[in-house]
């Protein structure tokens, strides 16, 4: 049997769930805490 070269499937929201959004909100946190620091900082 030869199989043909893997592809992975596109992602599902029911399979990857919970990893997705919490790289938005890290995305949105991240730096809105970077700049409060700055801010307070000066």
């Amino acid at each position: 049997m030869h199989y043909p070269a893997y592809h992975a499937p596109p992602p599902r929201r029911s399979a990857d769930g919970g990893q997705s959004p919490v790289t938005y909100v890290l995305l949105i946190t991240v730096p809105a805490l970077i700049a409060v620091a700055a801010l307070r900082a000066r």
